[in-house]
């Protein structure tokens, strides 16, 4: 007397099972990335995150502007000086520094209405690494200049000292930089700044 009651029953709850597992089977999980997919994400997070994050103040008497924000984002070059050097390019410890990067904070300019929050500046120089292989410590130093484009248009001289932390040196890796510089600028009333930074590189 049931049996038709039931067999509709039934043949609901199978249609309402595969209705419900539909979506599941088309938000299946994606393909795994390949090798150069993950490589090429892995670029780009490095490329987009800044691998310097500081601070810098004026200093002497009558230095005005107070301290700013520095965030930069640093592209070391190996550069090799010598065979011994050229064996392990990538690991080399002379490199060439290209660092852009943003200065946030009140920066004066010629006159005192010419003011800016942010400036944007350039870092260029040469950096070399003392970090004996299969240590975790080793120091670098380095010159260069800075150039700032907003308000003031102006180069520094900017000697850097600092250390370099990390498992040393088989293969790419992360390392650690712990970094005291000084830009000594040719223009503006804050013509010597000091800036303490933190950052990180691949070797």
């Amino acid at each position: 007397m049931h049996a038709r009651p039931l067999a509709r029953r039934a043949a609901g709850l199978a249609a309402a099972a595969i209705l419900a597992a539909a979506p599941r089977a088309a938000r299946a999980d994606p393909p795994p990335l390949s090798g150069v997919e993950e490589a090429l994400a892995g670029i780009l997070v490095i490329t987009l995150l800044p691998s310097e994050i500081g601070a810098d103040v004026a200093l002497g008497p009558s230095a005005e502007g107070g301290a700013r924000a520095l965030l930069a984002w640093s592209f070391q070059v190996p550069i090799a000086l010598s065979e011994s050097d050229a064996a392990t390019a990538p690991l080399t410890n002379h490199r060439v520094v290209l660092a852009p990067g943003l200065a946030i904070g009140e920066q004066l300019g010629a006159t005192p209405d010419d003011r800016a929050d942010v400036t944007f500046r350039m870092r260029a120089g040469y950096r070399g690494v003392y970090h004996p292989r299969g240590g975790v410590f080793g120091v670098l130093a380095g010159a260069g200049t800075t150039m700032e484009f907003w308000p003031l248009v102006r180069p520094s001289i900017s000697p850097e000292l600092g250390v370099h932390l990390g498992s040393c040196c088989m293969d790419f890796a992360p390392m650690v930089t712990l970094i005291l510089r000084g830009d000594v600028w040719f223009a503006g009333d804050d013509a010597l700044r000091a800036s303490a930074i933190a950052g990180w590189a691949l070797y």
